[in-house]
C-alpha cells in the first residue's frame, strides 16, 4: 500500500544529468536569495514579494511550506548548491494536490519545469500514494500551457475569475483573471 501523502511529503532523489530532487526547507533560504535574486515577479508560491527574495522572506516561505505539517511542501531541483528550479504541493483531501512551480530567469527554456514537473508526479502518483494531481495556470501564460502538456497533464477546464491577479492588497478592489485547470491522471 502506497505512503499516507500526508505523512511522506520528505524527498531527496537522484534526477538525471547530475541534478538533484529534493524538499526544501527552512535551511534553504539562501539558495532561495541567490536564485530569486533577478526575479522582477512574484516567485515560489505566493504573491509577495514581488521580485528577489530577502533571507527572511525565504525564510519564512520556506517555514510556511514546511512538510511536517503535512499540507504543504516545496521541493527544488539542485545542481551543486545552486537551486534551478522549484515546486511546490499543496494537499487536498482524498489524496489529491495541487502543483506549483517556478524557474528563475536565468535557467528558463532549459526543459527544468516540464522535467521536474514529470519527476513530482511520478513520485507524488507512485510512491507517496497520491490518486491526482492538477494545476492552475493563468491562461495569459503560454510557457506554463507547455509544461503541463509536456509533464503529460491534460487540460480539464477553465474557470472564468477564478485567481486574484494581486495588483490591490485590499481583496474588495482586487481584479481576477481567468484560471486553466490542467490534471493527472
Amino acid at each position: 500500500m502506497p505512503a499516507d501523502p500526508m505523512t511522506s511529503l520528505w524527498a531527496d532523489a537522484a534526477m538525471p544529468g547530475g541534478l538533484r530532487w529534493r524538499t526544501l526547507s527552512p535551511a534553504d533560504a539562501p539558495l532561495v536569495v541567490e536564485a530569486t535574486s533577478e526575479e522582477t515577479a512574484p516567485a515560489l508560491w505566493g504573491p509577495r514579494p514581488v521580485g528577489p527574495y530577502t533571507l527572511a522572506d525565504a525564510g519564512n516561505a520556506l517555514r510556511e511550506w514546511d512538510p511536517d505539517g503535512g499540507e504543504l511542501a516545496s521541493y527544488g531541483i539542485l545542481r551543486d548548491d545552486r537551486l534551478l528550479a522549484a515546486f511546490g504541493l499543496m494537499c487536498e483531501p482524498a489524496q489529491i494536490a495541487e502543483v506549483a512551480y517556478w524557474v528563475p530567469p536565468r535557467h528558463r527554456r532549459q526543459g527544468l519545469a516540464s522535467a521536474g514537473l514529470r519527476f513530482l508526479t511520478d513520485w507524488a502518483l507512485t510512491s507517496a500514494g497520491f490518486r491526482g494531481l492538477w494545476l492552475e495556470i493563468d491562461p495569459t501564460n503560454p510557457a506554463s500551457v507547455g509544461v503541463a502538456e509536456r509533464a503529460g497533464y491534460r487540460f480539464d477546464r477553465r474557470i472564468p475569475g477564478h485567481c486574484r491577479s494581486w495588483a490591490d492588497e485590499d481583496p474588495a478592489h482586487d481584479t481576477r483573471h481567468d484560471c486553466l485547470i490542467w490534471v493527472n491522471p
